[in-house]
């Protein structure tokens, strides 16, 4: 029970530091910046598995938009099926291999465009935007921007895994 507790306690930082803060990581006039709650929810789901990530990201996410004043749902919608995704990584066997090493990036990045395809297609829906304008303006930026951004759990938390 204490450490559910205590990754809620992380995720509500990170969703006040993204609320916040993040803005001054922004990059280009599109104001791309790092989603480091997406971050949080794919630890957790690697961690404890789709049901408890999925269920953190629909209530951070909710939290977010309640913050954002706009779209209410469209976060909670988008970060629940990007902590689904991330739960698929849930393996026993593999946890410290997923969380300590490099390949937690690339789950980060898988989640992240998931989570950034749900969000950027509907909000840009009914705008003279295409679908191709939407997915390399935003959709692959953001996301390729929250996975280099996950580097650094990683070289903070980088223990010597071995592969078996």
């Amino acid at each position: 029970m204490t450490e559910y507790l205590r990754y809620t306690v992380i995720l509500l930082i990170l969703v006040i530091l993204q609320k916040t803060l993040i803005w001054l990581l922004a990059v280009t006039n599109y104001e791309i910046t790092p989603d480091i709650v997406m971050i949080g929810l794919v630890y957790v789901g690697i961690r404890k598995g789709k049901l408890v990530s999925s269920s953190g990201g629909f209530l951070f996410g909710l939290i977010i938009d309640l913050f954002s004043f706009s779209f209410l749902g469209l976060s909670a919608l988008s970060k629940c099926a990007g902590g689904f995704v991330s739960g698929y990584f849930n393996n026993e066997n593999k946890i410290e291999r997923f969380t300590h090493t490099y390949i937690f990036i690339f789950i980060v990045l898988l989640c992240s465009f998931i989570n950034n395809l749900i969000y950027f297609t509907i909000y840009f829906q009914g705008t003279n935007l295409s679908f191709l304008e939407i997915l390399i303006r935003y959709i692959i930026p953001t996301s390729v921007y929250t996975a280099v951004f996950s580097v650094l759990p990683v070289i903070f938390t980088r223990k010597k895994v071995s592969f078996r």
